[in-house]
């Protein structure tokens, strides 16, 4: 076991959030930000990071894979308004809402836990279970606590025809108690300019004059552009669902003070964490792939300071820390049965390579044989969606015609023939060799 996470600035955790976040002291933790999943129903969100690694996770939940079934009875027994919203996300949208809103309660109720009285959350969310998340948070911070529904708006460069456009985000901001840190933090008008404001002369006659430009910010944030549109090549990671190191500074220097704590359970590229670096502050973060800690490095290195020895100076851990304080937990029976081991993911180029001597650098789609192996890609003979296994049994080479026919919804079977069908499949090969599975 770890010594505590909270005597140990710059720690990056990679290990299951729950695990971690109930290792944590209790009062311990002066501020969360985090862009937790969305629930948005994608079976693969994918990417390539500068590092040369391929980063591939789900947003899809179910009750089986996702939920230990004895956390609802813990739920139902001890904080009774909690599990009343889960039953209603679950009747109201479906069993999988209800699934991804128990699997993100049992953590908030670690993180309101860590949390000190002067502790406040920001929780970064879209409108696919905004409504559900939002209700949850209530009944674990309270009503009381919630502060500010933050709207993030940006651009999207494509219209959308069936209905009005979604551009915005929504980040809900709660406190531990009414005894928050905050700062104001200033903005640029609306037309954009960043001027300073006139002196202001007091009644005494003394002159006050303002120390920063622009105004107040509210909880309507327009000039942060989204990645669709506009992101720097110094602050692309590579990671599909990356937000940018301006919306999470804000958070970080309106809730927080130097030396302060801060904390992201989902820290995914370490944007909270390499704006806490910038601004002072210490922080852990936690993910659970081990894609996060070259990422981590290599954006510390870039973004904060390349004479520094970031693999030295960050502690990476891989197993939860031991509490020092009470012991006492939010839910104690809440993780009542062990995580079941994960298999390492195996990468696509490990993947191709194996792929290619198993049957051969050939489509298993169309035939089709290419020149290199970089041409080709690599896919599920039967898709996700239809219960697919995520392992090399359930995976084939094809080219990119057939990989772009075959999209999510074709097994490989389908797919070889509609190849039939469309005269794209090489006869003699599928007759001599060629196999369904």
């Amino acid at each position: 076991m770890t010594k505590n996470s909270i005597a140990l600035n710059r720690t990056l955790f990679i290990e299951d959030n729950l695990p971690v976040l109930r290792g944590i002291d209790s009062k311990s933790i002066d501020l969360i930000a985090t862009d937790p999943p969305f629930n948005k129903g994608v079976g693969a969100f994918t990417g390539t990071t500068k590092a040369g690694q391929d980063v591939e996770f789900k947003d899809v939940w179910n009750w089986n894979d996702d939920v230990q079934m004895k956390w609802l009875d813990e739920i139902k027994e001890e904080h009774g308004n909690l599990y009343t919203v889960i039953q209603a996300a679950n009747t109201a949208a479906g069993n999988d809402m209800g699934a991804f809103i128990c699997w993100l309660a049992v953590r908030m109720l670690e993180m309101h836990r860590v949390l000190k009285d002067t502790g406040s959350i920001y929780l970064h969310i879209d409108h696919t279970a905004h409504a559900y998340v939002k209700t949850m948070m209530d009944a674990v911070f309270g009503r009381k606590n919630f502060r500010n529904e933050i709207v993030w708006g940006y651009e999207k460069p494509r219209p959308s025809y069936k209905q009005w456009r979604r551009n915005h985000d929504t980040i809900l901001f709660y406190t531990k108690t009414k005894d928050n840190v905050f700062h104001t933090q200033r903005v640029p008008k609306l037309d954009g300019t960043f001027e300073k404001r006139k002196p202001f002369k007091r009644p005494d006659g003394t002159v006050w004059h303002p120390k920063e430009p622009g105004k107040a910010a509210g909880d309507w944030w327009y000039d942060i552009p989204s990645f669709a549109t506009r992101m720097s090549a110094k602050e692309r990671t590579g990671y599909p669902t990356q937000k940018p190191l301006k919306l999470y500074a804000r958070m970080v220097a309106a809730s927080s003070n130097p030396d302060d704590i801060v904390l992201d359970p989902f820290a995914g590229c370490a944007t909270t964490c390499v704006a806490a670096e910038q601004l002072g502050r210490r922080w852990i973060g936690i993910d659970i792939r081990e894609e996060a800690e070259a990422v981590t490095f290599e954006r510390l290195e870039r973004e904060v300071s390349e004479n520094m020895a970031w693999n030295d100076i960050v502690r990476v851990r891989k197993e939860a820390p031991e509490r020092t304080d009470d012991g006492e937990y939010a839910a104690p029976e809440l993780f009542l049965e062990p995580s079941k081991p994960k298999e390492r993911r195996i990468s696509v180029p490990e993947a191709r390579e194996a792929l290619a001597k198993r049957d051969g650098l050939r489509c298993r789609g169309c035939g089709y044989v290419p020149p290199y192996l970089d041409f080709m890609h690599v896919d599920h003979k039967k898709p996700k969606k239809l219960k697919g296994k995520e392992s090399l049994s359930n995976f084939a080479l094809l080219c990119e015609p057939c990989n772009r026919k075959k999209s999510y919804k074709l097994t490989l079977r389908e797919l070889q023939d509609e190849r039939i069908a469309d005269g794209r499949m090489e006869m003699d090969w599928w007759q001599s060799e060629g196999r369904w599975e």
